[in-house]
């Protein structure tokens, strides 16, 4: 069926004004049938999504509820599979539409999977999301992306057919935060699939407090950790550790970071520093790597 299926995985997000963006999208009257799917992934706080159960009363719109988290890429899988139409827009529910042709660029574009990038908002110096967004800016137009495809791909906004998204499900192992989106633009890559990059951003704004973030990122290092054989092409993170594991300095290195890390720590969530979130992050994947190896 001629169409476009729009899916927000969403987790204690309100997302309404975001469905509510898309729905005015002037593209959307030059496909022969649309709709929206929200789908909660079991978020624990009903009084942040409680604004998105009225989206399941607006045309074209269904607002779904799971009781249990499912994990984000079987959240898209589980999209991909209830979409009625043969493209797939993928877009996070904590994203803005900033461009009333977002649609449109999306269906100009003919290529099997496209990404469109994102476009940090705002102006939030104290905040540690912000400033590491921020410093990864330069590297998110369509012209760098596209020196490393596969590399640059995220499942934040995406546009793929429907028949590649079932047949190359996302990677369910990656139940936890981080790298399930890496490891999906590997999977294509590996399936000769090409990857698109085009400059149609969507807005980044909500960046969680900096304790917050912190957390994720461990989350992430913990993930990154467990699949670092098939991420190690793909993370310098991963290609430091094995470097300093091989130069027999990652236990000492990995010593004083557990003495340190508290403080490390309390210092970068107050006084954001990306330098130092940067060594921090590199102890605490050292740490991990030793501690699994410890007898």
């Amino acid at each position: 069926m001629k169409g476009l299926s729009i899916l927000i995985p969403e987790y204690n997000t309100d997302c309404q004004k975001l469905v509510s963006d898309l729905c005015q999208q002037q593209g959307l009257g030059r496909v022969d049938g649309w709709e929206v799917i929200v789908i909660d992934d079991g978020s624990p706080c009903p009084q942040a999504t409680a604004p998105n159960k009225i989206i399941g009363q607006w045309p074209h719109c269904q607002y779904i509820e799971l009781k249990t988290n499912i994990g984000r890429a079987a959240i898209r899988n589980l999209l991909a599979s209830k979409a009625r139409y043969d493209r797939l827009i993928f877009i996070d529910a904590d994203m803005a539409i900033i461009d009333c042709h977002f649609i449109d660029r999306y269906l100009d574009c003919h290529s099997p999977v496209v990404y469109g990038g994102y476009k940090v908002m705002g102006h939030h110096p104290d905040n540690l999301r912000y400033l590491y967004e921020r410093q990864a800016e330069p590297g998110h137009s369509a012209a760098r992306r596209r020196e490393h495809p596969d590399r640059d791909f995220h499942t934040s906004n995406y546009c793929i057919e429907r028949q590649i998204a079932t047949a190359y499900p996302l990677d369910t192992s990656y139940r936890e935060y981080g790298y399930e989106d890496v490891a999906y633009g590997q999977c294509l890559c590996q399936a000769g699939i090409s990857i698109e990059h085009i400059d149609n951003e969507v807005g980044f704004y909500d960046f969680e407090p900096n304790d917050h973030f912190i957390n994720k990122t461990e989350e992430g290092l913990r993930t990154l950790y467990s699949h670092r054989h098939q991420l190690a092409g793909y993370s310098r993170i991963v290609r430091w550790g094995t470097f300093l594991q091989k130069a027999h300095v990652a236990r000492p290195i990995a010593w004083l970071f557990d003495r340190l890390s508290a403080c490390l720590r309390r210092h970068i969530a107050t006084h954001p520093s990306l330098r130092l979130f940067g060594l921090y992050k590199l102890g605490y994947y050292l740490r991990l790597t030793v501690a699994r190896q410890q007898p």
